[in-house]
């Protein structure tokens, strides 16, 4: 049989096809050129891409978004909140007895716990400095012990339960995060007492409601627009109480207070 060759010519693809007949068809021959592959590529290539569906472009198991992500903090309102922590204090007292005058004089450090209740306003100015004021009220629970003091004297001293303070807050707002200084007015109940060796005339009584100042410092991240946390240090000191003995031998009291403590506010 005489040979018959068939060409099949696409539009510019180059492609050659040989057939002979009365035998199987040979496998096609292909000559591309790259010049004229590398466009309809990328053509494709970009129309691929373009239709990816949105769950190709989800983030993996595991990891999700910030859901707080999407808001700025301005720090203006008024809240309310609640705090706990735990108090160190100091009480330094001296007692000058009647035939031997100015007796060296004893310190005690209670320590213990705390919580109070929240309440202030923040207004947040134009470049980024936020102004404030602060109050609490709340309980503390500081005690300790001591004995030998002098010639045999007991000490037992409590602060609290009653203390607060009513503060000025100043600080500075990094978007969500507040860092401030505070200042104030603070109030604390004491109840010590210093027993003295079988004769209640030598006894010695705190038992008082002492107003003072405060200083402190904290930080505070906001959670939400309305939820945020802080952490915060406050030292209080009060100014020093004075009395007598029932046999009129004078003595005294100082005290203060350092306060670490977390809280969490909600904002209106």
């Amino acid at each position: 049989m005489s040979r018959t060759h068939a060409y099949i010519m696409g539009l510019n693809t180059g492609v050659f096809l040989s057939v002979n007949r009365g035998a199987l068809p040979a496998f096609p021959q292909l000559r591309w050129s790259r010049k004229r592959l590398l466009p309809p590529l990328f053509l494709v290539a970009v129309a691929t891409l373009s239709a990816t569906p949105a769950s190709a472009k989800e983030k993996p198991p595991g990891v999700f978004d910030d859901p707080y992500s999407g808001f700025s903090e301005n720090w203006s309102g008024a809240y309310l909140g609640a705090s706990i922590g735990g108090g160190w204090g100091n009480s330094r007292a001296t007692y000058d007895r009647n035939g031997n005058n100015h007796l060296t004089p004893e310190t005690i450090d209670p320590s213990g716990y705390l919580a109070s209740l929240t309440f202030g306003y923040n207004y947040r100015l134009n470049n980024n400095i936020v102004v404030g004021l602060e109050g609490d009220i709340g309980f503390m629970d500081l005690d300790a012990d001591k004995s030998g003091l002098w010639d045999g004297h007991i000490w037992q001293s409590q602060f609290g339960g009653l203390w607060g303070t009513l503060r000025g807050r100043l600080g500075y707002a990094f978007d969500n995060v507040l860092v401030y200084g505070t200042g104030g007015l603070a109030m604390m109940e004491t109840n010590e007492r210093i027993l003295g060796d079988n004769d209640a005339t030598q006894n010695t009584y705190n038992e008082a409601v002492h107003t003072g100042w405060v200083l402190g410092a904290g930080i505070e991240y906001a959670l939400s627009e309305n939820i945020s946390t802080k952490l915060e240090y406050l030292h209080m000191e009060f100014p020093q109480l004075s009395g007598q003995t029932n046999n009129a031998e004078p003595y005294s009291f100082e005290n203060s207070v350092d306060i670490v403590r977390v809280g969490l506010n909600y904002k209106f």
